[in-house]
């Protein structure tokens, strides 16, 4: 059951983070690990059993085929969505409610698995971590 109705969006956001699903995350890792330690810190991540999300601005952000990409909303700063997308509730209102049940902000509401991840757990990307990362969801 979807919680949230979601419509496209006449304008697409600029990317501020990828999200990727357990079928990218091979080529997301290799895509990573090619990075210099200074390209890799100026990105973060949140994982999940689901997802895998990497917080940057649009231009440190990897491209992989079949990834989607979030940005906060415009109108609600501290609520991430996807970037094609905008749900049909009021963004200001749905962004105190999840922050609320999140316990924390930013939150990334994510349509497809639907869930609330917050944001506020995200980690600096290191090798190290890429490599915990890689072993952890691989």
């Amino acid at each position: 059951m979807q919680v949230v109705a979601w419509q496209a969006r006449t304008n697409a956001l600029t990317p501020a983070g990828l999200v990727a699903d357990v079928a990218l995350l091979p080529a997301l890792l290799a895509q990573l690990r090619r990075r210099s330690d200074e390209q890799l810190q100026v990105l973060s991540v949140v994982a999940t059993r689901d997802l895998l999300v990497v917080l940057g601005v649009n231009d440190a952000l990897p491209w992989v085929d079949g990834a989607r990409y979030c940005a906060p909303s415009p109108q609600a700063p501290n609520l991430w969505m996807p970037t094609h997308l905008e749900p049909l509730l009021p963004v200001d209102l749905l962004q105190s409610n999840l922050i609320e049940r999140a316990g924390s902000s930013p939150v990334l509401l994510w349509h497809a698995p639907e869930q609330i991840l917050s944001l506020a757990v995200a980690q600096t990307l290191t090798a190290q971590l890429l490599d915990w990362l890689a072993g952890q969801l691989a």
